[in-house]
């Protein structure tokens, strides 16, 4: 039978390993530290496998193919893609062991309670694990990964009760693992967050902006475009800096709404902490996208692991308002097997780590 040992949720973007310089002193160290206490979380509960929710930024998956779910299933992942590792400023892959029979388990067993998935065999990984994994620097010589991909950037996507309820079944599935199994559960992305993806609701249809047309094609078509353009990568981190001196999505407009949103941002996490899963399960797709910008639905990864977790309680270490990052950086432990704190100091408004 499996044990679910822990529970963590971080943000991941790309800008904590690519450009760090660029954000406040203060707010890099203190990032960086809520990353290693999360580390420090995994260590302390020592896991077999790691069921981890994510999102895929155009690595593995494109427009011409895009599931709303997708489980990874093969003896080992690797990451960072070839095309990340520059941007990243990562010199070496990991391979990360897949634990292909938990991982075969849970597919079937999605498939079991009603979710129609995806069977991927090796995947790469970018930001969506590495940036988190990298910071970290978790001593788990012998845990595996079992990836969990939900669509967030290409639409239709999955309702936000819908993503509560895969949690809930990866939950499920989890707790009736035919070994006995040692189970972390984390997510990764988000909060508010406006990257220079190509969206057709923010940056139309055609996009008018030449970057993001060509990240559209990218996104579409994948690998051969990055065979044309194999300097795309830098180019989107170099926009993405651009976008975050300006203030701007797209560039030569004005967004009406800060590229980060620490109102919407302070919002969720009070609920989130406060385990108001009803409040989790109404949010909409306009909703979300209208406040915390389109890469804001990476919150769909949050939502499904509070299902994961059961719809208990959680404590925030950290949130930091990154304009540099484009990204609303925060850091939760469910604080699996610990006392919970009181319901007081559970809040946004009263925690410590809210800057």
């Amino acid at each position: 039978m499996g044990k679910i040992v822990a529970g963590i949720a971080l943000s991941h973007a790309p800008g904590a390993l690519g450009f760090p310089e660029t954000a406040p002193p203060h707010q890099r160290q203190s990032t960086e530290k809520a990353t290693r206490d999360l580390g420090i979380t995994l260590e302390e509960a020592k896991p077999d496998v790691i069921f981890a929710f994510l999102d895929d930024h155009f690595e593995n998956f494109f427009r011409m193919h895009m599931p709303s779910i997708a489980i990874g299933v093969a003896d080992y992942h690797e990451g960072p893609a070839d095309q990340w590792m520059e941007p990243l400023r990562i010199a070496k892959k990991t391979k990360f062991p897949g634990a292909p029979k938990a991982a075969e388990y849970l597919i079937r067993s999605l498939v079991d309670q009603g979710f129609d998935c995806s069977r991927t065999g090796p995947i790469e990984y970018g930001q969506n694990l590495l940036m988190p994994w990298t910071l970290m620097k978790a001593d788990l010589p012998n845990v595996a990964v079992v990836p969990i991909f939900l669509n967030v950037f290409t639409p239709p996507l999955m309702r936000y009760s819908r993503a509560y309820a895969l949690g809930e079944a990866c939950r499920k599935a989890a707790l009736s693992l035919p070994e006995e199994t040692r189970i972390a559960f984390m997510c990764t992305g988000g909060l508010s967050h406006w990257p220079p993806y190509w969206n057709p609701n923010q940056a139309g249809n055609p996009p008018a902006d030449p970057f993001l047309a060509l990240m559209k094609e990218y996104q579409t078509y994948g690998k051969p475009v990055l065979q044309k353009h194999p300097t795309l990568m830098k180019q989107l981190e170099d926009y993405e800096i651009d976008m975050a001196a300006k203030n701007e999505y797209p560039m030569g407009t004005f967004l009406k709404v800060p590229l980060v949103s620490k109102e919407w941002d302070m919002k969720f996490l009070d609920n989130y902490c406060a385990a108001n899963t009803e409040w989790l399960r109404s949010l909409s797709y306009e909703d979300v996208e209208a406040e915390a910008g389109h890469g804001g639905h990476e919150v769909l990864n949050w939502v499904a692991l509070s299902g994961a977790m059961g719809g208990n309680k959680s404590r925030l270490l950290l949130y930091e308002p990154i304009t540099e990052w484009i990204c609303g950086m925060s850091y939760v432990d469910f604080e699996v097997g610990k006392r919970h704190v009181d319901e007081g100091t559970n809040r946004v408004n009263g925690a410590n780590g809210v800057h």
